[in-house]
C-alpha cells in the first residue's frame, strides 16, 4: 500500500511539473526559439558544466571534513560519485536524492549509514544558512527589483509573507522541538532486537551530527561553503554570457535570477522542472529580457544543468563498482 501511494506521489508530482512546463512553452515560437538557440555561444555552457563539477567536488571535499572525525577515511572520488548519484535520484525522485547518497556511499565505503545521513543534516543545515544569508543580502540590494516581482505576482506575494508568517515560523519551531523532545526522551519498552537496533541507528544517527563538533578545521569548511555556492551563481551567470541578449547583465542580476530559481526549487517535483523556469523567465523580465528570450534562457540553463546530473549520475553508477572491486555490504 505504502509502495502504491508513493509511485501515485511521486506521479503526482511529475505531471504538476510537466504541467507547468507545458503551460509556460505551448505558446512559444519554435522557429524563433530555434534561431534563439542557434545563438547560443556554448563554449560558456561547457564552462558552466565544468563549474558545477567543480561546485560537486567541492562539496565532496567538505563532507569528507565531516566523516573523518567519526573515525573514517573515505575516497574523496567515491563522494563525489556518491553526489552526484544525489542529482540524478531527485531527477526521479523528489528529495529522495540525499538518502540514496548515503547508502551508496555506506556501502562502498563501510560506513553506517545512520551516521552518514547525520552528517549530511549537517551540511544541509550549513547550506540553508549560508542561503538564507545570500537570500537577504541578494534581496536587499535589489530591493527595488523585488518590489516589483511581488507588484507583478500577487499570489506569490502573499504566499511569500504567510509563510514568514509569525504563526508559521512558530509552529516550526514547536515541530522541531517536540521531535526533538520525542527524540531524546522516548526510550525502547524492552530490548528486543528490533528495539536495540533503533537504539543504535540513533545513537549513530547523533554522533553523526555532533560531527561539525570536532571538525580540525571549522575556517576550511566555511570556505567550502561559500565556493561552493559562488560555484552555483557563476554556473548560472555564464550562461548568461553564452546567450546574446543576457550577455550585458550585471553580476547582481546573475544573484537575483539564482536565488529566486533557487527558492523554486523548493517545489516538490523532479528538478525543478517548470517552476525554475517561471521563476527565471519573471526574474529575467525585470532586467528588460524579453519573454522568448527568458524563455530560451531558461531552457538552456535548465537542460545543461540536469545534463551534468542525468549523465555523470549515470556515469557515477557505472564506476563505483569498478573502483571499488571488493564485494560491500550496507552497515545499517
Amino acid at each position: 500500500m505504502k509502495i502504491v501511494k508513493n509511485i501515485l506521489k511521486y506521479t503526482v508530482f511529475f505531471a504538476l511539473g510537466a504541467y507547468l512546463f507545458w503551460n509556460l512553452y505551448k505558446d512559444i515560437d519554435l522557429e524563433k526559439l530555434k534561431i534563439a538557440l542557434l545563438q547560443i555561444n556554448y563554449f560558456w555552457i561547457g564552462v558552466s558544466i565544468c563549474l558545477g563539477l567543480l561546485s560537486h567536488w567541492s562539496r565532496a571535499i567538505r563532507w569528507k571534513m565531516l566523516i573523518k572525525p567519526l573515525g573514517y577515511n573515505p575516497r574523496v572520488i567515491n563522494i563525489f560519485l556518491s553526489i552526484m548519484v544525489l542529482y540524478l535520484t531527485n531527477l526521479l525522485i523528489p528529495r529522495a536524492g540525499e538518502v540514496a547518497r548515503c547508502t551508496i556511499l555506506g556501502k562502498y565505503e563501510k560506513i553506517p549509514v545512520s551516521k552518514l545521513i547525520g552528517t549530511m543534516i549537517v551540511e544541509r543545515i550549513a547550506d540553508f544558512l549560508t542561503m538564507i544569508f545570500l537570500l537577504i543580502m541578494v534581496l536587499t540590494i535589489n530591493i527595488s527589483i523585488v518590489k516589483t516581482f511581488f507588484v507583478k505576482h500577487i499570489d506569490l506575494s502573499s504566499k511569500f509573507i504567510n509563510l514568514l508568517s509569525i504563526t508559521n515560523i512558530l509552529l516550526a519551531i514547536s515541530v522541531i522541538v517536540l521531535l526533538v523532545v520525542i527524540f531524546y526522551l522516548v526510550r525502547p519498552l524492552n530490548h528486543s532486537k528490533i528495539n536495540d537496533k533503533i537504539s543504535g541507528w540513533k545513537v549513530n544517527f547523533i554522533e553523526g551530527i555532533q560531527s561539525i563538533l570536532r571538525l580540525e578545521n571549522k575556517w576550511y569548511f566555511i570556505l567550502h561553503t561559500l565556493f561552493i555556492f559562488l560555484m552555483w551563481l557563476l554556473m548560472l551567470y555564464v550562461v548568461f554570457l553564452a546567450f546574446p541578449p543576457t550577455a550585458n547583465l550585471t553580476i547582481w542580476a546573475g544573484m537575483f535570477t539564482f536565488m529566486m530559481g533557487g527558492l523554486a526549487m523548493l517545489a516538490p517535483v523532479q528538478g525543478g522542472v517548470g517552476a525554475w523556469h517561471f521563476m527565471v523567465i519573471q526574474s529575467l523580465l525585470l532586467f528588460g529580457i524579453s519573454e522568448i528570450d527568458g524563455k530560451t534562457f531558461a531552457l538552456v540553463a535548465h537542460t545543461s544543468t540536469n545534463m551534468i546530473y542525468l549523465i555523470f549520475g549515470l556515469l557515477a553508477l557505472l564506476i563505483f563498482p569498478m573502483i571499488n572491486k571488493k564485494e560491500s555490504t550496507i552497515i545499517k
